[in-house]
């Protein structure tokens, strides 16, 4: 499916309007053998001349289809994944050479030599979708803790990713009901903002970390780095701040110990151990999604759902997702980060949001880990560009 465009070509043409001779010939030819010689430089000047610009459209277009799907799922709509399978590009250099007869007014008859050089540019995209029972269930399945251990040592605030990908820890939740289509009540969630923070300056003080390694059924005091698992190990330093004391206290850990157990589930409690209650890629999408300023037409018309607060008035999901993400709606900035249009209306991010870009970043990093290889298979779509 597709269709055949004529590519992209760009000419130019070299004139003699001497009259024909055997020195004019023989300088011109020459001229056209030097154009012609830089087809020999075609294929390293392709290479510089679009290399980026593909690159540069394929992440925007990347972007804007994650912005699209979160908006999707702020409306209950179905999201929809296209990849980029291929992009290939054809470019070839034709020289030409010929002659034009005229007469001049003194009755003598002159040939003009004319010469050209043109490009033509033949793209092809080739997509698949993402779709399959392998990649719903890796949409749907649970992001594994040593998601959180990578994300961890690329630098990534332990705040953000915990507040995006786990729902509970250590028996405290962070609004479950969010983790899903919008609910008509106010979640619970603000004692989960409050552990997020207390981890967030241990963590900028360099006084906990992530580590791999298990403590075995026991819970030794020494981790094993050779078993599989993730450990959260606090610095000497940190059993003597406020911040481990009050996190002590909101997740019952074991006073004075400096390493836990990171496990994925509810399970029973055990002193050596903090349960985890993760979310998939599909959760944490649909609690990106309440981030987004829905378009008060379309809040009266019911097209979306209004959650209510305990004091009966409408809930403010800012106060959940305010410092994770945030998508306008209406008129757009001039230059945004991401923009798509949706129901009639434009969202987007603002270029100078860092919060939104960051978390933008992180889902689309787990997205990329969850979806893994493309589904085996022929591509539905492959489209030579037209001009």
């Amino acid at each position: 499916m597709g269709r055949r465009g004529n590519g992209i070509r760009r000419r130019g043409a070299l004139r003699a309007g001497t009259r024909f001779d055997f020195a004019s010939t023989w300088v011109l030819v020459a001229s056209m053998a030097v154009f012609a010689g830089c087809g020999g430089r075609l294929g390293p000047a392709t290479v510089s001349l679009t290399r980026t610009h593909y690159n540069v459209a394929a992440q925007e277009t990347s972007a804007q289809e994650l912005l699209l799907n979160l908006v999707r799922l702020r409306y209950r709509d179905t999201p929809y994944f296209l990849q980029i399978a291929s992009l290939s590009t054809n470019m070839r250099a034709m020289a030409g050479l010929g002659t034009e007869s005229f007469f001049v007014p003194n009755g003598a008859d002159s040939q003009l030599l004319l010469g050209s050089l043109s490009i033509e540019e033949s793209p092809t995209v080739t997509y698949t979708p993402l779709v399959g029972d392998r990649f719903v269930s890796q949409l749907l399945e649970p992001v594994s803790p040593e998601i959180l251990l990578l994300l961890s040592h690329a630098g990534w605030s332990m705040e953000r990713f915990i507040r995006l990908f786990v729902q509970e820890i250590g028996g405290v939740p962070n609004a479950p009901t969010a983790s899903g289509p919008t609910p008509a009540e106010e979640p619970v969630f603000e004692e989960f903002l409050r552990v997020a923070e207390l981890l967030r300056k241990l963590q900028s003080r360099r006084q906990l970390q992530l580590i791999g390694g298990s403590l075995g059924g026991r819970g030794a005091e020494t981790p094993n780095p050779t078993e599989d698992g993730v450990l959260l190990r606090f610095s000497p330093a940190a059993l003597e701040t406020d911040e481990y004391k009050e996190l002590q206290g909101r997740l019952g850990l074991e006073p004075g110990r400096e390493i836990f157990e990171l496990v994925s589930g509810i399970g029973a409690r055990a002193p050596h151990r903090i349960n985890l209650v993760l979310r998939s890629v599909l959760s944490a999408m649909f609690y990106a999604s309440h981030g987004i300023q829905v378009p008060e037409a379309d809040r009266a018309a019911g097209r979306v759902t209004t959650t209510i607060s305990r004091d009966g008035d409408e809930f403010d999901w800012d106060r959940v997702t305010g410092s994770l993400i945030d998508v306008g709606s209406g008129r757009a900035p001039d230059l945004p980060y991401a923009s798509v249009r949706y129901r009639g209306h434009t969202f987007w991010i603002d270029d100078a949001d860092l919060h939104s870009k960051s978390t933008f970043t992180m889902l689309n990093l787990v997205l990329a880990l969850q979806a893994g290889e493309l589904p085996a298979g022929g591509p539905i779509l492959t489209l030579p560009v037209a001009q």
